[in-house]
């Protein structure tokens, strides 16, 4: 008896994680060129068109300047704002924050 309840919470378990792994593998990868059409419609007027950064302050993305953190960080300073960088939660979805971090990171 004790076997077979080691067996069904051991299946169990295995049923859990391969789950957990399946999302992962198909979760979508971030997409730089649609990244590309969002920055240009939302964030180069003050980034400027070549990422070289417009107004005092700005990270350089030409230099990689403000990109040394886990996409995670980027996010969320997309997603609170920062300064006088606008939040963008409910404007954007994380999936297109994503993909603009994927533009920014081919800047460089």
């Amino acid at each position: 008896m004790m076997n077979k309840k080691l067996t069904v919470k051991g299946s169990t378990l295995l049923l859990v994680a391969l789950a957990g792994l399946f999302q992962l593998g198909f979760a979508q990868a971030a997409d730089p060129r649609n990244g590309a059409k969002i920055y240009n419609n939302h964030c180069a007027n003050c980034h400027g068109a070549q990422g070289n950064g417009m107004m005092p302050g700005m990270p350089n993305f030409l230099r990689g300047e403000g990109l040394l953190k886990p996409d995670a960080a980027l996010v969320q300073t997309l997603e609170n704002g920062a300064g006088m960088m606008p939040a963008f939660r409910g404007l954007l979805t994380t999936q297109e924050m994503l993909d603009v971090i994927a533009y920014l990171r081919t800047m460089h």
